[in-house]
């Protein structure tokens, strides 16, 4: 078995489709806007289909660029040392965190509080059509008569809301509706039924500032001190400053009666510490370092330090762990499935609050300390590219079966992931058990970003494997694009928020012209000048030909 250093190949396809991964951020935060999400902006036109994409996209497209980044620091590390490997991605990678940091995130984080600052429906107009039906409807509205009529036809009163999720008693304290609240809880509603992050109605209440609300909650025995998920009380919802209040309610798209609002939630909090309440599970110092939303879309920058660090220094302190080599055949056949999948199962059981938020494709960690489970999650990604650039796979073994990975990755395994962490429980007279549930997601959710990763190797390797000046120079400008194409699409989103025109019209919209400006800004202010030797090193300009 040969522990040679392989010979230095270029390999164009992966450089392509490194490119391509950061190229898909623009794609994945343009959808943000179009379907129900917590995102800064909500446009007039929701269409779920975008939320199929985003789904499909953020599945896959991380794991997918720390696999490359792993076989690009192998690469230089063979070719340079471990020393060489640190300079350079200090360079290209720490330094360029830090400028975004002063830079890039300060106007994300302007561009966002412009947007949300007239983002906050006034009547809950922002959420779909179909919501506004039902004895949940009903509620919202504060309509008595109308639940009532629900009622007398056979809805149970702690129904679900099909859409949206929720009892119509947490629908009723969203919006403040006491009179509603009374009728529920006199008609046999739950009052401490709770949504699918554990919160109650007495959560809902006391984050939103319906002083009343909370009132007629706690008289009629909601939960003082009832924790949701996060381990939050309703104490702590309370106590939250207008700001951070103002933040969340914007993401989840609900209505704040923003007049009083610090003054209402005081007395909310007074009056929950007289019954008893008390604050939750008190955050430590790790847990405020990790979830303080510090570097926004240029965490995976942190990640990747990180990573390079650790693997330097595991390459200069265990210099026999580089001549390690598994047979060929566990790593770049389809055995590799058998170790892989069960090795990523373990950071994926805890993604999404350990499933209770249900969502396609790992967490994000933007705080100054990475989230173990996630940082874990892309360590053994980062860490198969690694090891994958030792195997010299000239032959392209790894993505051999492209189109079989690609078609059940996104024909089988993806369907069924939007189906079950929609509620689907599976066939008619077969239901399966929460539990069984929970592992066949996890098991899903560890599978598809291997099954896509392998398929575009194969698929980049087959289309790719050239020489090309464009592919160059899309290669060169997709950092540039990356970094700095979150503030201008959540501009852009907000411009066209209020036209009315199809979504996909305006998807599309916002998808060319930021790409067209970032490429052009590229050009001309980037590429040859002293940011774009920053970025991407020193490029030099090509020589005209005078005839």
């Amino acid at each position: 078995m040969s522990t040679e250093t392989p010979a230095f190949v270029r390999r164009t396809d992966l450089d392509a489709l490194r490119a391509g991964a950061m190229l898909l951020g623009i794609v994945l935060h343009a959808s943000l806007s179009f379907f129900p999400s917590f995102w800064i902006v909500t446009d007039c036109r929701q269409e779920t289909g975008f939320g199929i994409v985003f789904s499909a996209i953020h599945g896959f497209r991380m794991p997918l660029f720390f696999v490359m980044s792993g076989f690009f620091s192998a690469m230089l590390l063979h070719r340079r040392g471990w020393k060489s490997l640190l300079k350079q991605r200090f360079h290209r990678v720490f330094l360029p965190l830090l400028l975004g940091m002063v830079t890039i995130v300060p106007l994300t984080v302007g561009i966002s509080a412009l947007a949300m600052s007239s983002a906050t429906p006034k009547s809950g107009g922002t959420l779909p059509t179909k919501d506004a039906s039902g004895i949940w409807g009903a509620a919202r509205a504060g309509d008595l008569g109308d639940i009532e009529r629900h009622l007398s036809n056979g809805t149970s009163v702690d129904a679900v809301d099909p859409a949206l999720g929720g009892t119509p008693l947490m629908w009723a304290a969203v919006k403040g509706q006491t009179e509603a609240i009374e009728l529920l809880i006199r008609k046999g509603a739950d009052v401490n039924a709770l949504t699918q992050d554990g919160g109650t109605a007495l959560h809902a209440a006391a984050f939103l500032g319906h002083e009343d609300a909370v009132d007629v909650l706690v008289k009629n025995g909601a939960k003082v001190n009832a924790r949701n998920n996060r381990g939050n009380t309703p104490l702590d919802v309370a106590i939250l400053d207008e700001g951070t209040t103002r933040y969340f309610a914007s993401l989840l798209q609900l209505e704040l009666d923003e007049e009083g609002l610090g003054h209402r939630k005081a007395a909310i909090a007074q009056s929950l510490r007289q019954h008893g309440a008390t604050i939750g599970l008190k955050s430590s110092l790790a847990d405020t370092l990790m979830q303080m939303p510090l570097f926004h879309h240029l965490w995976f920058l942190w990640f990747l330090w990180w990573l390079v660090v650790g693997y330097a220094m595991l390459s200069a302190f265990g210099p026999r762990l580089s001549s390690i080599r598994l047979p060929d055949w566990v790593f770049l056949s389809p055995a590799r499935y058998l170790w892989l999948i069960p090795l990523t199962m373990i950071p994926q059981w805890y993604m999404g609050n350990f499933g209770t938020t249900p969502i396609i494709g790992p967490d994000t960690s933007t705080g100054l300390l990475p989230i173990p489970h996630v940082f874990a999650f892309y360590a053994i990604f980062f860490g198969f590219g690694v090891i994958y650039f030792g195997y010299n796979d000239q032959s392209d073994r790894l993505g051999k079966r492209w189109w079989l990975e690609l078609t059940i990755g996104l024909i089988i395994i993806l369907p069924l992931m939007l189906a079950l962490t929609q509620g689907w429980k599976g066939p008619a007279g077969y239901e399966l058990p929460p539990f069984a549930l929970r592992i066949i997601v996890v098991v899903l959710q560890a599978t598809y970003p291997w099954f896509i990763t392998f398929g575009l190797i194969g698929l980049l390797r087959q289309v790719c494997s050239f020489e090309s000046s464009t592919l160059q120079y899309l290669s060169d400008s997709a950092y540039w694009l990356y970094l700095a194409h979150l503030p201008l699409i959540i501009a852009a989103q907000y411009i066209v928020r209020d036209l009315p025109y199809p979504a996909i019209v305006k998807f599309l919209l916002i998808v060319v012209v930021v790409t067209a400006f970032l490429l052009w800004t590229y050009q001309v202010m980037v590429r040859y000048r002293w940011l774009g030797r920053f970025l991407n090193g020193p490029r030099t300009r090509p020589n005209k030909t005078i005839n």
